[in-house]
């Protein structure tokens, strides 16, 4: 399992010799079918890779490396894919390009394992995603991460002041504030909802807490998805200038949740929501106590917003 845990970097892998690896599953979940590939995608920040690498053709001592294609220039997004070859002579002014982690292969097994042939499974089918088709959409949201936002509650307990903010269903750009209830979808419920990316050239890994979520469409097009982000996921990377449409059953707990980009400067400056996932059966919302850490123990207060369109 690959996890990028940066802080704004991207990384885009390939081994040294070119060889083709198998990824079988993404943010935790086995894909619907198993795709081979001699190159990843890009990987945004806090999402995992599923690997499986074939070692089995390779003799005692074979040395391979991982090699990371993606050059940055700043945190901003990748500002190009390298080739193999490119990545690994050096010349990237860029630290983290080239090779980064190796591969010792040591000694022969005794038998092969006949549970596996992995030369049969690039396209094996794994696990199909479950299907929603038949639970009613319930609702639509549209939240649009970017710059200029504002604070309107400025509650010094819970609020927070940075560039960073989200925009739902074309109201205002805000800044976080934890005391803010953004979203209450109903216990049960099947929800879309569309990722869109507010533009400056930025890219946003898009982190839902709790519940999982089958990707519809990317710009607007479900032709636009490729096969590796076809499984269940919790880490929407959104390209920059792009829009990612998602789909949700909310099952399970209630409770308070975060929605936020995994691109650790966005977060700390405000670039994050709480949502609620609203089990009391009742009309209208009655959300959770706010927890306020504090030396002495954790102070419980009153919501300092719901949004009209929440619920």
């Amino acid at each position: 399992r690959f996890l990028n845990a940066s802080v704004a970097r991207f990384f885009k892998l390939a081994l040294s010799n070119a060889a083709p690896m198998i990824q079988i599953g993404n943010d935790g979940n086995l894909l619907p079918r198993a795709v081979q590939l001699t190159e990843l995608d890009e990987m945004g920040i806090a999402e995992r890779f599923d690997i499986v690498i074939d070692f089995s053709n390779y003799s005692d001592g074979t040395k391979l490396h991982l090699v990371n294609l993606a050059e940055h220039q700043d945190g901003r997004k990748v500002a190009k894919n390298l080739s193999l070859s490119e990545a690994m002579s050096g010349k990237s002014d860029d630290p983290c390009v080239g090779k980064f982690l190796e591969f010792r292969v040591r000694g022969t097994v005794k038998a092969p394992d006949p549970s596996r042939d992995f030369s049969k499974y690039g396209g094996m089918d794994l696990i199909p995603n479950p299907d929603l088709s038949k639970i009613p959409v319930a609702r639509q949201r549209t939240f649009e991460w970017g710059r200029g936002a504002s604070q309107t509650t400025n509650d010094p307990l819970s609020s927070a002041l940075g560039p960073w903010g989200v925009k739902i269903d074309g109201g205002s750009m805000l800044a976080a504030d934890f005391g803010r209830v953004s979203a209450a979808p109903k216990a049960g419920t099947r929800e879309i909802w569309t990722l869109v990316n507010g533009g400056g050239g930025w890219d946003h890994p898009i982190h839902i807490h709790f519940e999982e979520g089958q990707v519809l469409a990317r710009d607007g097009k479900a032709s636009n998805v490729p096969p590796w982000e076809q499984g269940r996921k919790d880490v929407y990377r959104l390209r920059p200038g792009g829009s990612i449409t998602i789909t949700m059953q909310f099952r399970d707990w209630g409770g308070m949740f975060m929605e936020h980009c995994h691109n650790t400067v966005h977060e700390d400056n405000a670039m994050l929501l709480r949502w609620e996932l609203d089990t009391s059966g009742q009309a209208v919302l009655v959300p959770l106590p706010t927890p306020i850490p504090k030396p002495t123990g954790v102070e419980f207060v009153a919501p300092t917003q719901i949004l009209p369109n929440a619920g």
